[in-house]
């Protein structure tokens, strides 16, 4: 019975949730499953996947293949990796230690790769949000001055009109 680890899909629609199950390979896609490992939730990215890594590393050593989506998040969970270190221990190329201090290494670099990344993003968006408002704040600088240059000639244009009103007006007699 050949064994994949797959994503079965759950969610309403256009708003889909991933349970990453072991099941046949003949089986349909969210038909019947051996085991469920974890949930993958697509709106969160690669932050969205909670999976159990000892099963999950359990099953592929006993033969289940993952499917390229899988493959995709169990790299970046690290799983991949563990597998891998755990086929040089058993080929005796390291020591367990030596795998375990590989695998930690490689969780920190991974760390602060996404937080670097994760920073970048923010300041991105932070960028962006000050080019927004400076555009808005130069829309709306003009919009004030285009008003006071127009109350400014109406304001004018009123003086000018009672300046020449009383220019125009007749004199009063002098009162004796």
């Amino acid at each position: 019975m050949p064994l994949k680890i797959r994503l079965q899909r759950q969610g309403k629609k256009k708003q889909p949730f991933y349970h990453i199950v072991v099941a046949d390979s003949r089986s349909p896609r969210d038909g019947r499953y051996v085991e469920r490992l974890g949930t993958y939730d697509p709106k969160f990215d690669h932050d969205g996947v909670v999976i159990n890594s000892e099963k999950t590393l359990e099953w592929m050593e006993k033969g289940a293949t993952p499917t390229d989506t899988c493959r995709n998040l169990l790299s970046d969970k690290g799983i991949m990796f563990k597998k891998h270190l755990h086929r040089g221990v058993k080929k005796g190329l390291f020591s367990m230690e030596d795998a375990d201090a590989k695998f930690v290494k490689w969780e920190q670099e991974k760390h602060a790769l996404v937080a670097a990344h994760n920073e970048k993003k923010e300041n991105a968006h932070k960028d962006a949000y000050k080019q927004r408002f400076e555009a808005e704040k130069a829309v709306r600088d003009a919009k004030a001055k285009a008003i006071a240059d127009k109350r400014a000639a109406a304001d004018a244009a009123t003086v000018a009109s009672v300046t020449e009103a009383i220019n125009e007006a007749p004199e009063a007699p002098a009162a004796e």
